[in-house]
C-alpha cells in the first residue's frame, strides 16, 4: 500500500506539472501526517472519484476525463496543496493546515468548478469526499484506508 516512510519515489505526471503518482503522493502524505501530529496541525484530503456512466462517441474517454479534471484542479488548488493519483479512478488533493471548515470551503469550491464544467454531459460523474486528520484517521494508514473505502479495524 504505497511507501509510507520509505525512500522518495520518483514520479510526477505533466499536467501543469503538479500531479504526483501514487507512490510519491503517499510518501509526502506520510511526511505531512507526521508533521501534523508533531505540531498539532490539521490536514484535509479531498478525494475525487471518477465514474463513467455512459460511453460517449465523442473524443472523451476515461484518460481524457482524468486529464481535464487534473488540469482544473491544478488551477484551483493552493501552491502548498498536493494533487496526486490514488487509483486509476481517483484523484486526491492534500490540503495541509486545513481543518474541517477550510476543507468544506475547498470542497465547495471544487464542486462549483465541477458543476461549471459539467462532466455529466461528457458521460462522467465526479464525486468529492472529504477526509480530515485527526478526525477521520490518526495515522497515514487510517487515512489511506478511508480514502480507498476500506473498513478500518
Amino acid at each position: 500500500m504505497g511507501n509510507p516512510g520509505g525512500e522518495v519515489p520518483d514520479g510526477t505526471k505533466e499536467v501543469l506539472g503538479r500531479v504526483l503518482n501514487r507512490d510519491l503522493f503517499l510518501f509526502l502524505l506520510d511526511l505531512e501526517v507526521k508533521r501534523a501530529r508533531r505540531y498539532q496541525n490539521f490536514i484535509c484530503l479531498m478525494l475525487l472519484k471518477i465514474k463513467q456512466f455512459k460511453k460517449n462517441d465523442d473524443f472523451w474517454d476515461f484518460p481524457t476525463c482524468h486529464e481535464v479534471l487534473s488540469d482544473l484542479l491544478s488551477v484551483e488548488i493552493r501552491e502548498s496543496d498536493l494533487l496526486g493519483e490514488l487509483d486509476g479512478d481517483k484523484l486526491i488533493v492534500l490540503l495541509p493546515y486545513a481543518d474541517a471548515k477550510a476543507g468544506n470551503q475547498a470542497r465547495t469550491r471544487f464542486e462549483e468548478t465541477l458543476k461549471y464544467y459539467n462532466f455529466e454531459s461528457k458521460g462522467f460523474e465526479v464525486m468529492v469526499d472529504q477526509i480530515c486528520f485527526p478526525v477521520d484517521g490518526t495515522n497515514t494508514m487510517d487515512l489511506i484506508r478511508k480514502s480507498l473505502g476500506e473498513a478500518t479495524t
